[in-house]
């Protein structure tokens, strides 16, 4: 018996010691890969060779927000300030039980519309529309029955006027330029149906008008090891599964995709917990299955600043392993492995498993 449990406890520990060892290995090339690649990019910006333009694709910016009365207001002023000439601002309140909607009619001169809203998606039932206009940018607030984020973001979908959408947390502030960034791979390509953004620690930054003034590490440790994390994450993994569409999560809090596909899938489920993967996922499967050409893409440059939970909301949030592979055990058998072959099915288990 002891034999047994000794030659057992050896196979553990052999699978464990190897797998440190390819994990270690990935990220270390990953790291090395997204170093190169970002000093290339620098280089072309310092040599004056990136691609300039002045044509815009209209954008859809979609905030789904509940109970955020504290930051949504700063929130939507930030989007006021971005370095991009043509987007409209959908703020979607999910049935706030806080004043959310009401600090947005006392910091914005919104009026009640009647303009109805076609359901392309089906949703949870619309109590009010409101429109402002400011600065030539139109506003949408939109307040709904609770139905969780992915019934609001396709109530925003439903809502929204261009081919592209972007969707954004009620706690985030996007850069100044980050419109312009994210759009760049659809101008560059146009198979590109989805790009995402980089997603920094807010806690870390100090910022006016999206304008970076001052940055920092945090003293806190929860924090800082988030910031440690989401750079690791965002600056060498992503960049390097970018370069063969192997992204297979676009961050709720930053991303942008193009309508017609999303639609076509059906928009965002509301019966899951990962629903930003879990869209992505059925992205993937859709285009392949169907043999359209396309690209998912991963833009460094494109930054959005967060918020990071803190206390015990930090470990309300981190989600058990099991539910993250909920999606992926759903798409996986089926769909996702026979037309991805191998680099998909190492793609789907190197996400699953905490990239």
């Amino acid at each position: 018996m002891n034999l047994i449990v000794q030659q057992f406890m050896n196979g553990v520990a052999i699978f464990f010691i190897g797998y440190m060892v390819l994990y270690t290995t990935y990220l270390f090339l990953s790291v090395l890969f997204g170093a190169i690649r970002l000093y290339d990019k620098d280089r072309m910006m310092r040599l004056n060779n990136e691609l300039k333009h002045d044509y815009y694709l209209p954008v859809s910016v979609i905030m789904p927000a509940y109970n955020e009365e504290i930051t949504i207001v700063d929130s939507v002023k930030s989007l006021l300030n971005l370095d991009y000439k043509l987007y409209e601002i959908i703020i979607v309140d999910d049935g706030s039980a806080d004043e959310t909607t009401d600090e947005l009619l006392r910091a914005f001169r919104f009026h009640q519309t009647d303009r109805p809203i076609q359901r392309k998606l089906r949703t949870k039932a619309i109590d009010a529309v409101y429109e402002a206009k400011i600065n030539g940018i139109k506003i949408m607030l939109i307040r709904k029955e609770n139905g969780g984020k992915g019934d609001a973001l396709n109530v925003g979908i439903n809502a929204s006027r261009y081919p592209y959408f972007v969707t954004l947390d009620a706690d985030s502030l996007l850069q100044k330029n980050a419109l312009e960034k994210i759009i760049q791979p659809v101008l560059a390509d146009e198979s590109v149906i989805a790009v995402g953004g980089m997603v920094r620690i807010a806690q870390c930054v100090k910022m006016t008008d999206g304008e970076v003034l001052d940055y920092h590490m945090p003293w806190q440790p929860i924090i800082g090891m988030q910031v440690v994390e989401y750079d690791r994450s965002f600056l060498a993994s992503r960049i390097l599964l970018d370069q063969f569409s192997g992204n297979l999560i676009i961050s709720g809090a930053f991303g942008l995709f193009r309508k017609d596909v999303v639609l076509s899938t059906g928009g965002y489920r509301t019966d899951t917990i990962g629903e930003d993967m879990e869209l992505v996922m059925r992205l993937h499967t859709f285009m392949l299955n169907n043999n359209r050409p396309y690209k998912v893409k991963y833009h460094p440059e494109a930054i959005c600043w967060s918020q990071a939970p803190v206390g015990k909301r930090y470990y309300e949030t981190k989600t058990p392993l099991v539910f993250r592979l909920i999606p992926v055990a759903h798409l996986l058998p089926r769909n996702v492995y026979p037309v991805y072959q191998k680099a998909g099915g190492l793609c789907v288990l190197y996400v699953s498993l905490g990239v």
